[in-house]
């Protein structure tokens, strides 16, 4: 591992010195490797690889086609010849498993004999898979320093890409992401569940997600349901049904939601509107709600040293019952109070606007944050 931490140490910052170093010029070498293995139409493929891109289309055959392109940089022949030795492919096929990995000799990159920086960073070498794979398989992927691009896929999607980018096309069946140091592209997902770690996430439409996030930014344009566990993030958020979210340092931006269940320290929600309800728990924050539907049910909203403002459609009917310490209260000139009361840095202030049997309610307990109703 510490090895590894120093590598790394050495690609950041020796990458402009790398180009210097070589006077002889570099020419450019291939070495292909291609399998083909029969394969159930409900069975698995699994590809592992390092320093280079993985495509995977996939077809109606089952079988699944493996072609690996191995591009090295070399002053020679033999030089290339040396990264090649020491780049293997091993395949494992069992009747519905089909299994590609890349193997890379530690000696060619982190450690002695013919090490050089350019290998640890993988500079001088690609290894590129072509794949094609049933459309109904499960895929199993693993990338690393490099890019991917899956297929329509019909089968579930096991994918960890690291310091690399995941493309997907329509995916109808559920789908596993771990994502590190890179970003990830779903075009449509049934279930997603997974991790994602100082990386983007864009998913355009998903039935229901569960993941844990930081420091990432994640973009979800249509989902059912999202349950998220993170701290430091963004999230953009367009058509949603139900969120729930326990987040730290986080700012998010929500067009349409029905419901919304909130635990936040040191972050700040903006709903653009709301159908239903939000129920949230917040400290250092605050929660803005541009427009209630007509129709929304609850709102409940605890929070210290966090500012909430709450926008009502035009002609709702609803019920207000907010109580602030150390803060002020505001509610519409028109609403009819029942209850007010200011004493001892404490203001309390209950009633109506339209019907004081309205199903609406919103309910505030604050303190050091300002409440407004409008």
């Amino acid at each position: 591992m510490k090895n590894i931490r120093i590598v790394m140490l050495l690609c950041l910052f020796m990458a402009p010195a790398l180009a210097v170093w070589a006077k002889e010029p570099m020419q450019e070498f291939t070495k292909t490797i291609n399998r083909e293995f029969g394969t159930a139409a409900d069975g698995t493929t699994a590809l592992y690889n390092r320093y280079g891109t993985v495509n995977v289309k996939t077809w109606q055959n089952n079988t699944v086609k493996i072609d690996i392109t191995i591009i090295v940089n070399a002053k020679s022949q033999r030089e290339a010849d040396e990264t090649f030795k020491n780049i293997n492919v091993n395949f494992t096929n069992a009747w519905g498993y089909v299994k590609a990995e890349t193997m890379i000799s530690e000696t060619m990159t982190y450690g002695t004999g013919n090490w050089w920086p350019a290998k640890a960073c993988g500079d001088d070498f690609k290894i590129n898979y072509d794949v094609w794979m049933p459309a109904t398989n499960h895929l199993d992927l693993k990338n690393k320093y490099g890019n991917a691009w899956v297929g329509a896929l019909k089968g579930r999607l096991l994918a960890e890409i690291k310091y690399g980018e995941l493309r997907a096309e329509a995916i109808s069946n559920d789908a596993n992401i771990n994502i590190g140091y890179g970003k990830a592209f779903l075009s449509k997902v049934n279930n997603l569940s997974g991790q994602a770690s100082y990386s983007e996430l864009n998913v355009t439409e998903v039935r229901d997600i569960q993941i844990d996030t930081k420091y990432s930014e994640t973009t979800i344009e249509r989902a059912n349901s999202i349950r998220i566990t993170s701290k430091y993030d963004n999230f953009s958020l367009g058509t949603v049904d139900e969120l729930r979210l326990q987040t730290k340092y986080a700012n998010l931006k929500s067009n349409t939601i029905r419901s919304a269940y909130i635990t936040a320290q040191y972050s700040d929600m903006d709903f653009s509107a709301v159908k239903e309800g939000v129920d949230a728990d917040m400290t250092y924050g605050n929660l803005q709600i541009d427009a209630l539907s007509r129709n929304f049910s609850n709102v409940s909203i605890v929070g210290k040293y966090t500012g909430v403002t709450v926008g009502v459609e035009r002609g709702t009917a609803y019920r207000f019952d907010a109580e602030v310490n150390y803060a002020d209260a505001h509610v519409p000139q028109s609403a009819t109070v029942k209850n007010r009361s200011d004493a001892n840095n404490r203001e309390v202030v209950q009633g109506y606007l339209g019907s004081e049997s309205a199903k609406g309610l919103v309910k505030a307990r604050l303190t050091y944050g300002d409440f407004v109703i409008k």
